[in-house]
């Protein structure tokens, strides 16, 4: 185990110069063993690494906890740099990932700011903590994980501005929780909880104004025969807002693809979200299962640009496939009202589709079609 302090902005391996790069203190910490810690000491007015194009990624492939904050900043009254300057590491605006991690390594990010890379960090294989950090302005996502069996753990950190997704999740199996953290304008999704066997956490967080989807859980292929995905995904979100979301296609603020994903939202706004098509506010597709408690959902709307096709400006429920059965949705104690059709249909505004009434709900006008509502 090793301390390590960067002490120059300089993008190098120059073991000769007498200093100390972000490079080589990870390539030092890369090769010794056990978990090193990377702080820096900076000039006050030098706080931001450039990396070269020709180094590309910093490769991260042995545990190591990065504190993005000058090391004089650091007192036994701060949490990891509670209030103090935080560190910047660009790249150059998208040829490259800032940071990758491989070979199993257990990454701890504190305080940094990470952007204009490819992705902000890409996870391979291994597992990442980031705190208090910004991922943002990244060419694709914030953070990108791929590999298998990942835990990944945020708190109170921003993904903002990012070209794709402000978190992907693509690796199988993977844990992931979120905390007081916010995901907002990204191009892509807030968060797009992909492949199979997820099981993501986000509570007391902000998915907000990012123009495909605040959160897409699972995916689903063209044919439904040929591309069939069981995703399995297990998707909890508590005490966060889902608000100012669009989407040119199917749910702006919670879009749930796929088959046989469990999703459960307890005492979240969802609000003021948009799709061009079906769900402003939330879309369950055929054969999953959502649960929605204490929620509120209001003012979503549905066919935003007004073409005729879209229902459900609160909550689109899919009906059931000839050889699926529909999705199970079950809703207590949560207020669906002031939701729109752009379309001006006034039927299926607040809710289009079957559901299971447990109780205590403020519904608004809904469309059940031949599919009943159900009473617990």
């Amino acid at each position: 185990m090793a301390v390590l302090t960067v002490n120059t902005t300089a993008d190098e391996i120059n073991p000769n110069d007498g200093i100390t790069s972000l490079r080589e203190a990870i390539e030092t910490a890369n090769n010794s063993p056990g978990e090193d810690t990377i702080l820096f000491e900076l000039e006050p007015d030098e706080q931001t690494i450039t990396l070269e194009l020709i180094l590309g990624t910093l490769e991260i492939t042995d545990s190591v906890t990065i504190v993005g904050e000058d090391a004089d900043q650091i007192t036994s009254n701060t949490f990891f740099g509670e209030d103090a300057d935080q560190i910047t590491v660009e790249g150059d605006g998208g040829s490259f990932d800032i940071f990758t991690i491989s070979n199993g390594a257990n990454v701890t990010v504190t305080n940094l700011t990470i952007s204009e890379g490819e992705d902000g960090i890409q996870v391979n294989d291994g597992n990442l903590e980031v705190i208090d950090s910004i991922l943002t302005g990244n060419d694709s996502d914030g953070i990108d994980i791929q590999g298998n069996n990942t835990n990944l753990n945020v708190l109170a950190s921003s993904f903002t501005n990012n070209r794709s997704d402000g978190l992907h999740i693509d690796g199988d199996n993977s844990t992931v929780l979120v905390r007081n953290s916010t995901l907002s304008e990204n191009q892509g999704q807030g968060i797009d909880v992909n492949a199979a066997g997820q099981n993501v956490r986000v509570v007391g967080s902000t998915i907000s104004k990012n123009q495909e989807s605040g959160i897409k859980i699972g995916s689903k292929g063209e044919n439904p025969f040929e591309d069939f995905i069981a995703n399995d995904n297990f998707v909890q979100i508590f005490n966060s807002r889902i608000i100012d979301n669009v989407t040119g296609g199917n749910g702006g603020g919670v879009n749930v693809l796929g088959y046989y994903n469990d999703v459960l939202l307890v005492n979240n706004q969802i609000s003021r979200n948009s799709a061009e098509v079906n769900g402003g506010g939330i879309f369950v597709d055929e054969a999953n299962t959502i649960y929605l408690f204490n929620n509120k959902i209001t003012y979503n709307i549905a066919d935003s640009n007004n073409d005729g096709i879209g229902y459900g400006g609160g909550l689109s429920i899919t009906p059931p496939a000839f050889f699926l059965n529909g999705p199970t949705v079950v809703i207590r104690g949560t207020e669906i009202t002031n939701n729109i059709n752009r379309n001006g249909l006034f039927f299926g505004s607040n809710i289009a589709g079957k559901f299971i009434n447990f109780g205590g709900n403020e519904i608004g006008n809904r469309f059940l079609s031949n599919y009943t509502e159900l009473i617990a």
